[in-house]
């Protein structure tokens, strides 16, 4: 998919071309974040409106839906020259607004960077638990989440959450359970008349906020990876590949938060496979260990070697399932880099999807700014001795 934004908010022209694992870095403030919430509008104008209708509010312009998608005070990110061309076709920002709502559902499906406020008391917030005007992909995720936990997630005879079978292969659940939570476990606390998430230890029971600050960033984005992998509905307990009928798109900000370097390492793999089961992923990060697996990606396509290396590179034992995964994403899907570099007029996305270290341009071979600075060190060392 091509996506092309022009003069909105910061950003002067994100000439995007999104394919199978897409990676957006840049400074704070560089538009990134925008940039994901106009692909979630572009694509789901119709499903956002009606459930910004089903939940009651309504809208007399379009700066007034901008705002209730955008957050407050976002209507002033679009001017008079403002565009978005999704595959060669523009979309007005009126017709997004005001065009007959679509019967199809939704095409994206977005983690925000704010996801550690959708959890409130061991539980997610509802809809209309938000104030009218926060950004709708929070409130969307939120009220996702809240529907998955009140459909029984976690509701088996241990009231077990995580780890459970079915959803992520076991070798990815176990790199999770042991960098993020260390074999404790996740379970559904029913000895309160209110249901909430609690960390059972063996010892004790912990309530949601006296977990670390790397386990409460992570259980929101834990609970959308569950919405994206339901259980198969012929054998619930198979590793048979599942994914939500409509949605072709994942949107993840930010997915290092409060996370070790082993737990994104988890993460990776995680988001290999959403690929697999035929998801289209984007992330945008800060982290240059994406990168650097992004990079072995390249150079293993461009080498034609085999998968034995991310075997190697994830210290997994070599399974047939695991071989057949690693197999299908060198060999046939495509990882595309995007750096959101600030210029005078504005932000321009540029494609530095090679990561080459020998190029000239610095935005590439010093990786959007991610690497300079360990760069910069390295240097400073090795003229010391």
């Amino acid at each position: 998919m091509k996506i092309l934004v022009k003069s909105v908010a910061q950003i002067l022209d994100a000439d995007v071309n999104l394919s199978d694992f897409n990676v957006l870095i840049g400074p704070q403030a560089s538009g990134k974040s925008i940039f994901l919430q106009l692909i979630k509008l572009a694509l789901d104008a119709g499903p956002i409106k009606t459930e910004i209708k089903k939940h009651g509010y309504t809208w007399e312009n379009t700066a007034g839906f901008i705002d209730l998608v955008m957050g407050e005070g976002m209507r002033g990110i679009i001017k008079s020259d403002s565009k978005i061309i999704l595959d060669g076709r523009e979309l007005s920002f009126d017709d997004l607004a005001n065009k007959r709502n679509n019967r199809s559902g939704e095409k994206v499906f977005l983690v925000p960077a704010q996801r550690v406020v959708t959890i409130q008391d061991g539980w997610p917030r509802n809809f209309h638990n938000y104030q009218l005007l926060d950004p709708f992909v929070v409130k969307h995720f939120s009220e996702n989440l809240r529907v998955l936990m009140e459909k029984g997630l976690g509701s088996g005879k241990e009231s077990m959450i995580f780890p459970q079978a079915g959803r992520i292969k076991k070798a990815f659940r176990d790199k999770l359970n042991k960098s993020i939570f260390f074999n404790a476990s996740i379970k559904l606390d029913k000895t309160n008349p209110k249901k909430r998430i609690i960390l059972d230890v063996g010892e004790s029971n912990l309530p949601y906020m006296t977990w670390s600050a790397g386990q409460r960033e992570f259980m929101p984005l834990l609970l959308g990876l569950y919405h994206l992998m339901p259980l198969p509905k012929a054998s619930p307990r198979t590793s048979k590949i599942s994914k939500r009928e409509s949605v072709e798109w994942v949107i993840i900000e930010e997915p290092e938060m409060g996370l070790h370097p082993d737990a994104i390492q988890g993460l990776l793999l995680t988001f290999l496979e959403l690929v697999h089961r035929g998801y289209k992923v984007i992330l945008s990060t800060h982290s240059p260990l994406i990168l650097e697996f992004c990079w072995l990606i390249n150079s293993m396509k461009e080498l034609k070697t085999s998968e034995d290396a991310l075997f190697d590179l994830f210290q997994l034992t070599k399974t047939p399932t695991m071989r057949e995964l690693f197999s299908q994403i060198i060999e046939k899907k495509n990882f595309r880099i995007y750096f959101f570099e600030r210029a005078h007029s504005g932000v321009v996305a540029k494609d530095i999807s090679n990561l080459d270290p020998a190029s000239e341009d610095p935005s590439e071979y010093d990786w959007g700014g991610l690497t300079s600075f360990s760069s910069r060190a390295s240097e400073l060392v090795s003229n010391m001795f």
